[in-house]
């Protein structure tokens, strides 16, 4: 599978879990190590790795990349309370 497949694969499950756990009265970070963990055996079995951050705007970032380049994959903005999600894949 070539990397741009790879990315829009598991950017999409990643959007997947994060509305999965939206909304459950998580706090910011406990929603972030959450899902950096639910996540983090299947990322490393496709060569991924998964940084996370609360922004300033509360909201919490993660950066998808390949582990072996350290290439960015994607980015994924995510309001925790609402669901909303914003995803800016570097692949084609």
């Amino acid at each position: 599978m070539s990397h741009d497949a790879t990315c829009q694969e598991i950017s999409g499950e990643l959007e997947d879990m994060a509305k999965w756990l939206s909304g459950r009265n998580l706090s910011l970070d406990q929603f972030r190590l959450d899902l950096t963990k639910l996540e983090a055996q299947k990322l490393e079995r496709f060569g991924m790795k998964l940084s996370s951050l609360i922004s300033e705007h509360r909201v919490v970032r993660f950066i998808l990349r390949f582990s072996d380049t350290d290439e960015l994959c994607a980015s994924m903005d995510v309001d925790p309370i609402t669901g909303k999600i914003c995803t800016k894949l570097a692949c084609g």
